[in-house]
Formats: C-alpha cells, sequence, structure tokens
C-alpha cells in the first residue's frame, strides 16, 4: 500500500480472489530445480496488508484492509493438514499493516495502522489459542506500521515501519512475553518500512522495503545476531522492492511478491544462508503485494495480498515447495 493517507482516495479498488476453490487446482509445471507451486484453498475474505504467523502447524491471518478499503480485525486461521478455514477470535480493534509473530505459545499483533489516515499504534495484543482470546500486553516502545517482526525463541523482534512524524525508522525493540516488557535493540543500519522480516538459524533477517514512496524501493539486506547485539550487512536483494514478506525454509529465507511504480513483483529470491548468496526460485504464481508468508510442514504458503499496486485484493493461497 502506498503509505501516506492522501493517496488512498485515489486508489482503485479491486476484489480478486484468485486461485479460488477447493485446495485442488492445477499446480504449474516444475521449475527446473527451482522448486514448484501449488494451489491451496483460498483465504475466506480476501484482503491486502495483513499479517500472518504460523503455530503449531496452523497459520494465522491477522487484520488487513478489504475491498471497500475498509480496516480489518479479522483472524483467519489456516490449517495446513485439512487444508481447511475457520474464524478466529478477531482484533480488539481493525488493523491494517501490523507486524505478526508467534511465540511462548502466542501469536502476537505488534503495531501496525489504526485508520486510513495511516495513523501508527503502539498496540500489542497476545492471542491464546486454548482460550480463542486476545489480550493487551506492554506497547511498543513507539508507534509504528508497516514494520515486521519475527520469534527467535521465546522473544519477538520487531523491526523498522513507519513511525509518527518521520516516513521510516531503523528501531529494533525486542519483547520478552514472560516479563511482558519491551527492551530497545541495536537500531538497523537502514531505516525502512514495508520491509520483509524473518528468522532462520537463530538471527534475524530485514529484507528489501522502501522509505516512503513506491519509487524508494530498497535491495538493503542486513541480518541481526541476537548474542552479539550487532548487524552486518549481506549481499543486496536482487530485486529491490517493498510490500514484501519473507519466511525460512531449507536453510534460506524466501522473500515474495512486493510493489513498485510498475506494478506487482512475483520474484521468488531466496537468501543461502549457509552460501551467503542469493537464489532466484520458481516466481510466484499471482504477483502481489500486503501478503500473508509462513512455513509449515515443509513448504511456504503466500495468502491474500493486492494483485496490482494501491488498495487492491485477493484469496489466494498459494503454497511453494523445494
Amino acid at each position: 500500500m502506498k503509505g501516506l493517507a492522501p493517496a488512498v482516495a485515489a486508489l482503485v479498488v479491486s476484489a480478486v480472489a484468485a486461485h479460488c476453490g477447493d485446495g485442488r487446482g492445477t499446480p504449474p509445471p516444475p521449475a527446473d530445480g527451482r522448486g514448484d507451486w501449488t494451489t491451496a484453498r483460498s483465504l475466506p475474505v480476501p484482503r491486502t496488508e495483513v499479517g500472518a504467523a504460523a503455530l503449531d502447524g496452523r497459520i494465522y491471518v491477522v487484520g488487513g484492509l478489504t475491498a471497500d478499503g475498509a480496516g480489518s480485525a479479522a483472524v483467519d486461521v489456516y490449517d495446513a493438514a485439512s487444508d481447511s478455514w475457520r474464524s478466529a477470535a478477531p482484533l480488539p480493534r481493525p488493523l491494517h499493516h501490523v507486524a505478526v509473530a508467534a511465540a511462548a505459545g502466542r501469536v502476537f499483533a505488534v503495531g501496525g495502522f489504526a485508520d486510513l489516515q495511516f495513523t501508527p499504534v503502539a498496540t500489542l495484543y497476545a492471542y491464546d489459542p486454548a482460550a480463542d482470546a486476545w489480550e493487551r500486553r506492554a506497547d511498543l516502545p513507539a508507534a509504528r506500521g508497516a514494520l515486521g517482526a519475527a520469534a527467535i525463541g521465546d522473544r519477538i523482534y520487531a523491526v523498522g515501519g513507519m513511525p509518527v512524524g518521520a516516513p521510516a525508522t531503523n528501531e529494533l525493540a525486542i519483547y520478552d512475553p514472560a516479563a511482558d516488557a519491551w527492551t530497545r535493540g541495536e537500531p538497523m543500519p537502514t531505516a525502512r518500512q514495508h520491509l520483509a522480516v524473518a528468522a532462520s538459524g537463530g538471527r534475524l533477517y530485514a529484507l528489501g522495503g522502501r522509505v516512503q514512496s513506491l519509487a524508494s524501493n530498497l535491495g538493503a539486506a542486513e541480518v541481526y545476531d541476537p548474542a552479539s547485539h550487532a548487524w552486518t550487512a549481506l549481499p543486496r536483494l536482487p530485486t529491490a522492492r517493498g510490500g514484501i514478506a519473507a519466511a525460512a525454509l531449507d536453510g534460506r529465507v524466501h522473500v515474495v511478491g512486493g510493489e513498485g511504480p510498475g506494478g506487482t513483483f512475483s520474484e521468488n529470491e531466496a537468501f543461502d544462508v549457509a552460501a551467503g548468496t542469493w537464489v532466484t526460485l520458481a516466481p510466484l504464481p499471482t504477483a502481489r503485494h500486503g501478503l500473508g508468508v509462513a512455513q509449515v510442514g515443509g513448504a511456504v504458503y503466500v495468502i491474500g495480498g493486492g494483485p496490482q499496486p494501491g488498495l487492491t485484493v485477493s484469496a489466494a493461497n498459494e503454497v511453494f515447495r523445494n
């Protein structure tokens, strides 16, 4: 999504329920060792700018924007084993561009925007699957939306995003669920929003993103080591883009989708942690931005998002396997 409210009125709304159906669509042919994609059961309500995380074999798709431009409090839960969806208790308030991560048996919704004025919030909500209920936890040190978050061990690492009064931040905040408290970490070298964040091998990967407009997409790739409290620059993301998401699979961190001035991206580029290089894999069948991405059972699920730049929506649920 565009980062500022004045652009909202000019956005074209298009509801695209791509690859809808019963989860038995025809997959594209194998891509010469680059992995392949299949189609799973579609997101019940098409939307974009969602957050997503996996917990106990289920993917929680949280918040977002619907086709009419309204913020959503919906929480849809996908069971990969049965290829089925159910509704969970909604967020306490509608949020979009919210970061979602799972740790300590809970799903956490971190920050986000509260309205179509793109007002950043500092809220942290924790979902308990056993109780099917959300509770308010300690706020982020500073409000921000379009940030990224991932869990390492039982801690949540929230980085980047759009704060109040600035286009982007490099802030890293670390949440301890046991103490219900945040600490500030070493700032990320490159301030950005709409970035992709994932954890692999006990480290936090912050990839791509943008400074503000679609024309400011970045290829920045940086990794944070909690043991040394230090960031290290990586080889740059081959295709600079924002509005992306990431997940780790088989020693690689996949960055999928995105948007730019010329349209949306189908790129599926993965950083090979052991080799320290990027590889280009089979492209996403439905190019989109603002999507939810999570890994379950040796597969990466790419859910929802916008098939065109701006406020467009999709129900697509496409699955990548090596």
